[in-house]
């Protein structure tokens, strides 16, 4: 999925204007699908919205624009020819003898400019042009991290509201079990011990409500400090975790490689070596500078065309040394294009087997696990009310389950992040375009209604008082 932002200088300004456009493909990462829901809350963040607010207001991209004029500043600069040089000269003025007063006074008006040799203006235009375009690659590299990091933000509010909402549940299931506990503990059909790991467990998850609810306040502002503000002004965000994108083979993904910013960039940095490089050597050669004027006579009132010509001599500073250091500076960055691409390779390898590792998890967890972890609460349930299981092993039973959907969201926000370090390293969507997270009436065997079974039902009221009787 392709977004376009175009950025334009001030009209004011009279420097070249120019169009600098912001690719977004990278971060719309796994959840790029996210879309309104007709009835959400206004104040609930889509991932689009929180990019579109990190684009116009980030902290850490504002100075690009800057960066960019200035450096267009520069290049048109470094454009511009030497300027002509008039020279005024006065000879045989206030002597003795013959050359007393100013009878035998010489004035001399010249005009004289400097020819630059060895293609010194262009050279130096390449280069201004080059450090420009470097700029505007750092620019790509800064804004394609920023995206990376307000998608990983988003993605960690998504994780904590859904744990957060299964802890809540948890507080639910346990307040019932705590009354429920008391009412036997107050029948004698239940012991001290019973009420007490009730009443434990019940302050238990009401501290870990707490805790995440302090987590996920926490990882909201850190979202929206993305966009240059202390605290939050969303109730909170939106997306499906369970909706996993299809991603192709690891050698389409390798075959992208050589599209990754950081290599990209090694281009743009190549040629501004070679440019630099070049207008070093150029500066080896001397200028040369001609000039011409004309020549008062006052003893004759003569004048006379005088014509000049200089040029250094290149016998010690040929600019060996700058010659040299952009030689080296040339060597250098081959090398570390050679290690930045082994680096961008092994993370590219780790994180395509990360992500087909959290996939699969996921898929276990919910077609396998999950499955049976509720076919045995449903089981314990039924014998609990037949007085086969005692209350702690229904506790256990469902505690067993929520431990395996707190994993499974875990293991599908694994998956998305590591979609998003894959994205970040590639600089190009792997997925294509993505079904939305929300698709309408589409059936997802992945998609979870992260639910519960709670002791406050009829069924479970009436278990209860099925085991009274028996005791």
């Amino acid at each position: 999925m392709l977004m376009l932002f175009r950025y334009r200088p001030d009209s004011g300004s009279n420097l070249m204007h120019r169009t600098a456009r912001l690719l977004i493909g990278s971060v719309l990462i796994g959840f790029s699908g996210l879309i309104f829901a007709a009835d959400r809350d206004y104040t609930t963040l889509t991932l689009p919205e929180a990019l579109a607010r990190v684009l116009s207001d980030n902290p850490e991209l504002a100075h690009y624009p800057y960066d960019v004029r200035a450096a267009e500043a520069r290049a048109l600069q470094a454009g511009f020819r030497p300027n002509p040089r008039v020279s005024l000269e006065v000879e045989n003025l206030a002597g003795s003898g013959e050359l007393s007063g100013i009878d035998a006074m010489e004035t001399t008006l010249a005009l004289s400019q400097v020819i630059e040799m060895g293609g010194k203006r262009p050279l130096r235009q390449d280069v201004g042009q080059w450090r420009r375009q470097s700029i505007e690659r750092d620019y790509e590299l800064a804004r394609l991290d920023v995206f990376s990091t307000a998608a990983s933000r988003y993605l960690e509010v998504v994780q904590t509201q859904s744990l957060l909402a299964f802890a809540q549940q948890v507080v639910d299931f346990t307040t019932t079990a705590e009354a429920v506990a008391q009412k036997r503990f107050d029948a004698g059909s239940a012991s001290r011990a019973e009420l007490s790991r009730a009443r434990t467990d019940l302050m238990q998850a009401k501290l870990a409500v707490s805790t995440l609810k302090v987590g996920l306040a926490n990882a909201k502002r850190r979202l929206a400090s993305l966009w240059g503000q202390a605290e939050a002004d969303f109730s909170g965000v939106e997306a499906e975790l369970f909706a996993l994108a299809p991603v192709p083979d690891f050698s389409s993904i390798q075959l992208q490689l050589e599209q990754a910013p950081q290599l990209q960039r090694f281009m743009t940095l190549s040629r501004l070596r070679q440019a630099e490089l070049d207008l070093a050597i150029a500066r080896g050669r001397q200028d040369i500078e001609v000039g011409a004027g004309i020549r008062r006579f006052e003893e004759t009132g003569d004048t006379g065309l005088v014509v000049q010509f200089s040029m250094p001599l290149g016998v010690f500073d040929r600019n060996q040394g700058d010659i040299t250091a952009a030689r080296q500076d040339l060597a250098k960055l081959d090398l570390e294009e050679k290690a930045t691409r082994v680096k961008v390779f092994t993370e590219l390898r780790n994180a395509f087997a990360q992500l087909e590792q959290a996939r699969e998890r996921v898929t276990v967890l919910r077609e396998q696990i999950l499955p049976e972890a509720q076919q045995a609460l449903a089981l314990v349930q039924d014998g609990y009310g037949d007085g086969r299981f005692s209350y702690l092993e229904l506790v256990e039973a469902r505690r067993q389950l929520l431990s395996f959907e707190t994993e499974a969201v875990t293991a599908a926000t694994d998956f998305h992040q590591t979609l998003i370090t894959l994205e970040t390293l590639t600089g190009q969507p792997l997925t294509g375009e993505r079904e939305s997270l929300y698709p309408p009436n589409a059936a997802n065997p992945l998609r979870s209604e992260l639910r519960l079974p709670m002791l406050g039902g009829a069924a479970d009221h009436a278990s209860f008082l099925q085991q009274d009787e028996s005791e």
